[in-house]
Order: C-alpha cells, then sequence, then structure tokens
C-alpha cells in the first residue's frame, strides 16, 4: 500500500492493504474475545475498549497533532478548513463517514486530503464497537449461533458491497466491510482444523501470498471493490494466517525483517500518507524515483520513532495501582479535545486567512469577486416560461434584439465576458451547471427550439457553449469523443432560423489547477508551471470541433475560443494580482474581463454581435 501511494505505478492494487488488515483485525479481535468468554465464561468490555484505545490512539494522536501543524503552515486557507473537517471527524473516528460524504477514493480531490487514510481506521473503531457485542450475544446463545450469526453477516455485507449502486458507500461504510472481517473470524476455528502433513501448509501458504500478489498488481482504481474481487486478497490472507506455521515457507513471514516492519506497520500506514500530501500539495510536482526513495526511508524513520517512543510505551499502563489507564483516559480526552477545538477555530476563522500577506489574500479574494452587468437586459435563466417571455418582450422593445448565450455552466463565463465587454444591450445567458445536450444526464434545452422560432424578430444570434472535458475520457484524456461532437451539431441545428448567425463558441482552456492550492503560506517555493500538462488536450477537442463543423453542411459556425486567447501561460492564469480562473475550469470576474475583451477583438463575428464596450453609443441593437 505504501509503495502504491508513493506512485509506483507497479503496485496498482496496492489499497488492497486494507482489506488484508480487515481480516487480520477480524482474525484477533474474534480470537480475543472467545477466548476470554471461553475462559473466564464473561467478557469485560470496559478493558477491551481501553486496550483498543491505548493500542491506536496514542500514534493516531501523535500523527495529528503533527499534521495539524504541518497543514497549519502550509494548506491555504480553502484546504485548511477541509483538513479541519478530516482532523475533527478523525479524532472521533468517523471519518471514513465524513469522506463517504464528500468524495471518493479516488478523485482528484484526494491530493488535497492529508488525512484520507484514517477512513479505515473509522472503519475499525467502528468495527470494535459492534462486534465484541455480537460475539458475546452469539456465544451465550448457543454454540450453534455464533458460526450462522457470522456466516449470515458476512453474505449479507458481501451481497451488498457487490451489488451496491453507491461505490462511495460500498468502499467507506463499516456494514459493507463486515464481510471481510468475518473472513478472519472464521479463522478461529478453522486453524484448529491443522493438515496431518504439514508439508501441506506449504502449497497453502504460497497460494495465500499468490492471491494477494495478483491482486496488488492486477487490481487498479476501475476494479469493483469491495465485492466479489475482494474475495482474492481477503481468501488469501486468511489462508497465510492458516497457513503461517509452514515450515519452509513460512519464513517469508517469519523472518526478522517481515517482524519487524509488522511491528511498525501501523504507525508506517500512519505516517506514510502525510508525507504524500504534503511535498506534492507545495512542489506541485510528481515525485521522481529519487524522491519516492526518500520519502519511503522518512516514513520508516517516523514509524519506528512513533513505534517504540509512543506505541509501546503507552500500550499497556505501568501501575493499574497508580491509576495508569484513569491518567491515560485523561490525556485522550484532552488530546481529543484539543483537536476539536483547533479544527472548530479554523473552520470558523474562515481557514485562519489571517496567515497571508496581503498579495495572498487579494489573490484569493480574486475567486469570488463578481463581474458587473451593464444594465438589467443582460440577464441569465434556466429555463423559458411566462415570466422570462414577457422579461424578454420588455427588454427587446427597450434594448433591441437579444443575443442568447446557451450552454453549461462556461456558458456563463461567457455571458460575463461578453456582456461585460460588448455594447450590447440585451444579452441573455441561458446556462445551467452540468447542462449538455448528450450523454447520460443530458440536458438539451429543447424549448428553446420553439422559443427561437417563435422570436425571430427579436433575436440577433444564438451562441452555444459547453466545456471542453465532457468530449474526452474522464474529463482529461484522449480520444475525443467525434461521434459526441456530430451528435451535438444535430442538437444545435433545431436552434437554426433564417437570418439568425448560429455559432458554437468552442472550449476555454481547463488547467484543472485548483487555485487555492496556488495561495499557499509558503512564498519561498518556487512553483512549475503547473499547466503545462492539464490543459493541453483542449487544444485537440477544439480542432475536432472545428473539423467536424467543416466537414459537416450544417447551419452552425465555429468560433475558437483558445485560438484566439492563445496558450494558458502563468503569465495568463494571473494577471494585476488576480486569478483569472475561480476554480479547475471556471473563469473568475479578471479572467471574463480579460479574456472578453481579447474575445471581442480577436473575432469579427463575436464584434458585430456585441459590439464594443467603448462604442456603447453605438451598441448593435439589429
Amino acid at each position: 500500500m505504501v509503495l502504491f501511494h508513493f506512485g509506483w505505478g507497479q503496485f496498482s492494487g496496492g489499497f488492497i492493504g486494507v482489506d488484508v488488515f480487515f481480516v487480520i483485525s477480524g482474525y484477533l479481535i474474534t480470537r480475543l474475545i472467545t477466548g476470554e468468554v471461553a475462559s473466564t465464561g464473561a467478557f469485560h468490555f470496559r478493558r477491551f475498549y481501553v486496550r483498543r484505545m491505548r493500542r491506536l490512539f496514542p500514534a493516531l494522536a501523535v500523527v495529528l497533532l503533527l499534521s495539524a501543524i504541518a497543514a497549519a503552515f502550509i494548506f491555504s486557507p480553502e484546504h485548511l478548513k477541509r483538513f479541519s473537517r478530516e482532523l475533527m471527524t478523525a479524532a472521533l473516528s468517523v471519518s471514513n463517514i465524513f469522506f463517504f460524504t464528500v468524495s471518493g477514493y479516488f478523485d482528484v480531490a484526494k491530493k488535497f486530503q492529508a488525512l484520507l487514510h484514517t477512513w479505515s481506521l473509522g472503519v475499525e473503531e467502528q468495527f470494535y464497537l459492534v462486534w465484541p457485542v455480537l460475539i458475546v450475544w452469539a456465544m451465550r446463545s448457543g454454540r450453534r449461533i455464533l458460526p450462522a450469526a457470522l456466516m449470515a453477516a458476512a453474505i449479507a455485507s458481501l451481497y451488498y458491497a457487490q451489488t451496491l449502486d453507491d461505490r462511495s458507500a460500498a468502499f467507506f461504510l463499516t456494514p459493507f466491510r463486515i464481510f471481510e472481517f468475518a473472513i478472519g473470524a472464521s479463522l478461529v476455528w478453522l486453524i484448529k482444523v491443522q493438515p496431518v502433513n504439514k508439508l501441506l501448509l506449504e502449497p497453502i501458504l504460497l497460494c495465500g501470498l499468490g492471491m494477494i500478489g495478483y491482486a496488488v498488481f492486477a487490481y487498479s482504481s476501475e476494479t469493483h471493490l469491495p465485492g466479489l474481487l475482494t474475495l482474492p486478497p481477503t481468501v488469501g490472507a486468511a489462508l497465510a494466517i492458516y497457513a503461517g506455521r509452514a515450515r519452509y515457507t513460512g519464513l517469508l513471514l517469519r523472518n526478522p525483517l517481515s517482524v519487524w516492519v509488522g511491528k511498525i506497520s501501523y504507525s508506517l500506514y500512519l505516517v506514510h500518507w502525510p508525507l504524500v500530501i504534503f511535498p506534492a500539495y507545495i512542489t506541485g510536482e510528481p515525485f521522481t524515483a529519487i524522491e519516492r526513495v526518500g520519502l519511503l526511508a522518512v516514513s520508516i524513520a517516523l514509524a519506528a520513532l512513533i513505534h517504540y517512543g509512543v506505541e509501546q510505551p503507552l500500550r499497556r499502563p505501568r501501575a493499574q495501582a497508580d491509576g495508569g489507564n484513569v491518567r491515560f483516559m485523561k490525556g485522550l480526552a484532552a488530546t481529543t479535545l484539543l483537536l476539536l477545538v483547533f479544527g472548530a477555530s479554523v473552520v470558523l476563522g474562515q481557514g485562519w486567512a489571517w496567515r497571508l500577506s496581503p498579495d495572498a489574500a487579494k489573490l484569493l479574494a480574486s475567486t469570488t469577486r463578481e463581474i458587473e452587468m451593464q444594465g438589467e437586459c443582460q440577464y441569465e435563466i434556466r429555463g423559458s416560461n411566462e415570466a422570462f417571455q414577457q422579461k424578454f418582450n420588455d427588454c427587446a422593445a427597450k434594448a433591441g434584439k437579444a443575443v442568447l448565450i446557451v450552454g453549461d455552466s462556461h456558458a456563463s463565463d461567457l455571458f460575463n465576458a461578453l456582456a461585460h465587454n460588448g455594447a450590447r444591450r440585451h444579452v441573455v445567458g441561458v446556462a445551467d451547471g452540468g447542462c449538455r445536450p448528450i450523454g447520460p444526464e443530458a440536458c438539451r434545452y429543447d424549448e428553446f427550439g420553439a422559443f427561437i422560432a417563435a422570436n425571430r424578430d427579436k433575436l440577433a444570434g444564438v451562441l452555444f457553449v459547453q466545456m471542453g472535458g465532457y468530449f474526452l475520457t474522464d474529463l482529461r484524456h484522449l480520444p475525443v469523443d467525434t461521434d459526441g461532437i456530430d451528435e451535438t451539431i444535430d442538437y444545435l441545428t433545431r436552434f437554426a432560423q433564417p437570418g439568425i448567425p448560429l455559432l458554437w463558441v468552442g472550449p476555454q482552456w481547463e488547467p484543472y489547477y485548483e487555485v487555492n492550492q496556488f495561495v499557499a503560506t509558503m512564498p519561498t517555493v518556487e512553483r512549475p508551471d503547473y499547466l503545462r500538462n492539464s490543459a493541453v488536450h483542449i487544444a485537440d477537442v477544439d480542432a475536432a470541433i472545428e473539423a467536424v463543423v467543416r466537414r459537416r453542411e450544417s447551419p452552425v459556425d465555429y468560433v475558437s475560443r483558445t485560438g484566439i486567447l492563445g496558450p494558458l501561460t502563468a503569465d495568463q492564469f494571473v494577471i494585476d494580482g488576480e486569478y483569472t480562473y475561480s476554480d479547475t475550469d471556471h473563469w473568475s470576474a479578471k479572467g471574463e474581463e480579460v479574456f472578453g475583451r481579447r474575445l471581442l477583438a480577436g473575432s469579427a463575428r463575436l464584434r458585430e454581435m456585441f459590439g464594443l464596450r467603448e462604442d456603447r453609443e453605438t451598441a448593435p441593437d439589429t
């Protein structure tokens, strides 16, 4: 898992290490509970929970505290607020629920989530709350109840993990991981049935390790997990535990190095992910091979320090009579409170924006500044109704013919840019986020075909805009969906009316660089050209649309925005101390001001429709 997170692509399924951990935990915890009940006839819940807290919380607390300090120095206000929510939920053992509500494990946003890995601890700690109660109840209800209860829970969990449509819920939430714990729990009984010929343990162990290895190298973020495909690594882990005493192959697990790595594995898991996030956040660069090796070494060293300096000393009370557990619980409560206070103060304090320099504060504020329109007849709507028709008629009477700008949220960008910088007084944005004419969730503005036909004498033109990334795979990768471009032209043809120009205005650059990352509180760090790889395929989309429009005999004409604006370089991303983008792919007010002027200056078709703001007295109204 650590190698996967540090970027070694060969270990594409390294994340299944968590699944293996759940199997091991299910076995150890079930063995502990059943052994205590069988030997004493009772189970001490309080002692169990104190032991679990001693086992997990001290190392976690150290990593959370160190991460909070690092985040306060490194993260922008918005990302520090996100981190603080992660921090508070991790301290309360519910971060898996938090991450379920905000994103998926493989989302782009995970590069800002320094505590994403604590989701598995949330699952583990929620398992601790339920599992002892279930096991003790089943054992007291009869010898046959426990195996039946385990089997029923495992089958139900696996079924829903496999079939649930909400894959984020299946990944993060505890009920859909119960089958993994149950696989481990079953070993408590199965491991007692050992083969007479101990040599049979050799192939069993190799088979188990092979199943885990297959998943590590064959699985990827596209694999349907958790579910049936979770069985190879989890059953493999169970086989490895079962045959762990194999005389020869067992040395793979029992040698001093493997044993030592196992001892520090919990601390290593805790420290490695923040060491992935914070350096990458600062530099904006993928890790080189040397950097990956260095970070791995640092992770191991820190893990060893935490294991020997924190985990081991605090795992057991030094003197029961001296109230060791009482002092520990007080310390746990105080530390948890400290983490919660830190997190709440950051969230309520707007990400501690006071940390920013004046220039950085101005830069950050530019992402939320709104552009000013020139009059009441420049407005946006989301659909056609009687109120809109009345306003349209009134504006047509006093401000002349309108230009409609139709599309998704990028149409809103273009509406702001052209309405603000042009001279036309009547401009209508028909824009809704995610509204595109093709795809599984198509939003087609069907009523506007009839509206355009009925109001053709009051219209000077119709523009269509769509986010270019939706013609790419996963928004960013080739090939370009030329069939989708053809379908979009077919759709736009329905808007065509004689004498009314119909323009498809091409996509804007979509850098997919979260602007808040730039406003870090470490101004001495030289950032790379963070735009160089992210926007390149938008040029391919632009070229493909232009080629299809030229090939087709249709009433749709094309205006290339990227062709007019030129490459999106670093000096175009920040102008006059303000961002030209408000997020990963939308223009800010500054971008709308600057890019709108350039579009009108560079396109005769757009100038003919909108004029120039400085020529307002001769504004086009026809």
